[in-house]
């Protein structure tokens, strides 16, 4: 288990992650190098914190509260792991803090799924063709409602393996490494997360 140290932040780049050298940097002093960090995951860790709260002012608030932990934190982060499984368990601690000091039920919001930079996931419905058609686009609108809904009603479990595959498209191994779970288990869990969505659907016009 490799933490920052005065030894290993002066890995050779090839050693480490882009992420793991940016947190090197970081732990340095460098505001820049966690800026980069910042922008790079702050959709990722909106739309995680969304997902839970449903309620987009809490998720801005609880989002920089996240930032502002993992800042604190950085000299915990394993160099040999990955930033986003780490990043990860920082926003569910705080997202069930949260919950647990607001134990009251919040109005449920929609939002997109998707936005420029977070590139194809499978639920992602943006039309990136460069055409932009208004019908198209509502229709587009409309869908991402609907499934956002219906995530959002799903279990807690199934919601949250959905949301990393499926959204933020983290690999089986970086989901097995965030859940303490063994690979097949997770796609044996996504099957079954997949299937309670897709029921949910049904009727919906959109199967």
């Amino acid at each position: 288990m490799a933490f920052f140290t005065s030894k290993n932040r002066d890995d050779t780049p090839e050693k480490l992650s882009d992420d793991a050298v940016l947190v090197g940097k970081a732990i340095d002093g460098d505001a820049a190098a966690f800026g980069e960090l910042v922008e790079k995951y702050q959709s990722f860790v909106y739309r995680t914190v969304f997902y839970d709260l449903k309620s987009h002012e809490d998720a801005q608030d609880i989002s920089q509260e996240i930032f502002i932990k993992a800042y604190k934190a950085l000299s915990s982060f394993r160099a040999d792991s990955e930033f986003t499984t780490w990043l990860y368990r920082i926003c569910k601690n705080t997202v069930y803090d949260y919950l647990r000091k607001n134990a009251k039920k919040k109005p449920l919001l929609f939002s997109e799924l998707s936005s420029p930079e977070d590139g194809d996931r499978e639920f992602d419905i943006a039309d990136t063709s460069g055409n932009y058609d208004p019908e198209k686009t509502a229709v587009s609108n409309e869908t991402a409602r609907i499934v956002n809904d219906a995530i959002r009603t799903l279990s807690e479990e199934h919601r949250t393996i959905i949301v990393m595959r499926d959204i933020e498209g983290m690999s089986y191994s970086q989901i097995a490494d965030v859940m303490s779970l063994e690979e097949g288990t997770v796609k044996s869990r996504l099957s079954r997360a997949r299937a309670a969505l897709k029921k949910k659907l049904e009727g919906t016009g959109l199967l």
